[in-house]
């Protein structure tokens, strides 16, 4: 039944099953945050850099983002094709949408790997 309502016979199913389980993404790495903060409880620049600082942790946080980036994406999408009529105003504001969140992913991961440019 599952496998039958991701073909292409209902399109937008894949869609709502992936804004759907990037919120489960989300709401756990909240929980398990939330869960850290209260057993680490960081003070200072160094207590949150030795928060942030192990590799899994780093992963999971880029993983937080990108779903973040990908719900954001498909929410914007839809709310866009129910409110905007004009199809190349829509457009043009999807790409600005677009644009901005992938940069801002590629932000964050320049911020978490904490590459320089320089």
């Amino acid at each position: 039944m599952l496998i039958e309502l991701l073909t292409k016979k209902y399109p937008g199913m894949r869609l709502w099953l992936a804004q759907r389980l990037s919120a489960v993404v989300l709401a756990v790495y909240l929980v398990i945050f939330a869960l850290l903060l209260l057993v680490k409880q960081p003070v200072g620049y160094e207590g949150w850099l030795e928060l942030m600082s192990p590799w899994w942790w780093r992963l999971f946080t880029l993983l937080f983002f990108t779903s973040l980036v990908m719900h954001a994406w498909l929410g914007v999408r839809d709310v866009f094709k129910d409110y905007i009529f004009n199809i190349k105003l829509r457009a043009v504001m999807q790409i600005l949408v677009d644009v901005l969140l992938i940069v801002y992913l590629c932000w964050s991961g320049v911020i978490l790997w904490g590459i320089q440019f320089s």
